[in-house]
């Protein structure tokens, strides 16, 4: 990423200050620098996700775009004479692609593709999360998707510019969209860059063992009887209150419950319909109506709140306000005056 955001800085500085016409072997160097930045991303993104995630030669795939750039740039532009390459840089609209509209829109779509797929894994992982964790706190990757949707939006807005340019011949915001395209890389690769050496620190990813996708048992949570699984679970629940603990896992459940990790994700989701993040969060939102609906309860909604599993008050009053349409301290004001 770090190379992708020189890349992006160095095409900028040769186009605009002129060193890329006096020094033409220096021109679009940046570009296939930057072409590393869409496979950098991606693998970067699943680092983050998965903590046995370790680079394997598949991974050389994503060389590709690089690969592809320098053919493209040395049969289009390196093999040629000083004096072609001259007249093509002077008849290039935008800094870091030649005179090609089919080149730049080529350019423009492997960066959105590989943006678009690196967001389908995120909300992919979403999901695996939802079906792990009952507390997600900084596991969802947010900033990395926020920042993604940012770094898409100045691509796109890139590729808007070059059509302008290349087809419509519209040169006149030049110099404006090239810079505002450029600061948009630069705020959004450089936090991305450091956050990548934080992210440990914040979330290691998914453990291998919370990932494992063999049940214990060969028959199906579709086939098996539901009755005696959903009474074991509720009995779990009520008893043992586990969900108390704000960092209860479907692993920990299921040891609870004498079940395969696997086992009880797939019966939460096709026989409850819900996913392990809700159904625990259901225990803890009830639990938390039971103490604020006693009048004779003096404990504050903050305690309250930690008090019955939950570590995120923006999280707490969501679902508190999805399940019983009031926020918490309007559920509480509501039977100490029926009381």
């Amino acid at each position: 990423m770090l190379a992708g955001l020189v890349g992006t800085l160095l095409e900028v500085f040769l186009h605009t200050t002129g060193l890329a016409f006096s020094y033409p072997d220096t021109a679009f160097t940046g570009t296939i620098l930057g072409m590393l930045q869409p496979g950098a991303i991606f693998v970067y993104a699943q680092s983050v996700m998965y903590r046995d995630f370790r680079l394997r030669l598949r991974h050389l795939a994503h060389l590709l775009p690089v690969l592809g750039a320098i053919v493209v740039f040395t049969l289009g532009y390196y093999s040629l004479p000083a004096k072609a390459q001259a007249k093509m840089l002077s008849d290039s609209h935008y800094p870091g692609v030649m005179d090609s509209v089919v080149l730049a829109i080529v350019l423009h779509g492997i960066v959105l593709g590989y943006l678009v797929a690196t967001l389908k894994k995120i909300s992919r992982f979403g999901v695996e999360l939802r079906n792990i964790f009952s507390d997600l706190g900084n596991k969802e990757l947010s900033w990395l998707r926020n920042l993604l949707l940012a770094y898409g939006a100045a691509w796109s807005l890139s590729l808007v510019y070059c059509l302008l340019a290349h087809v419509m011949r519209v040169l006149g915001i030049h110099q404006s969209l090239t810079i505002a395209t450029t600061m948009v890389s630069v705020v959004v690769l450089l936090p991305m860059s450091v956050l990548a050496f934080r992210q440990p620190t914040l979330f290691a990813g998914i453990a291998p063992t919370l990932l494992d996708t063999k049940a214990s048992s060969g028959a199906n949570a579709k086939d098996r009887s539901p009755e005696p699984l959903t009474s074991r679970i509720q009995q779990v629940m009520e008893q043992h209150q586990p969900y108390l603990h704000s960092n209860l896992t479907v692993d920990r459940l299921a040891r609870l419950s004498e079940v395969a990790p696997r086992e009880l994700s797939q019966f939460l989701n096709q026989q409850m319909g819900k996913n392990f993040y809700e159904f625990v969060n259901s225990y803890r939102i009830e639990h938390a109506r039971r103490r604020l609906a006693d009048p004779a309860e003096t404990t504050t909604i903050t305690d309250i709140m930690y008090e019955s599993g939950f570590n995120s008050k923006s999280v707490f009053n969501t679902l508190f306000r999805k399940t019983t349409g009031k926020t918490p301290s309007q559920y509480r004001r509501s039977f100490a005056n029926n009381g």
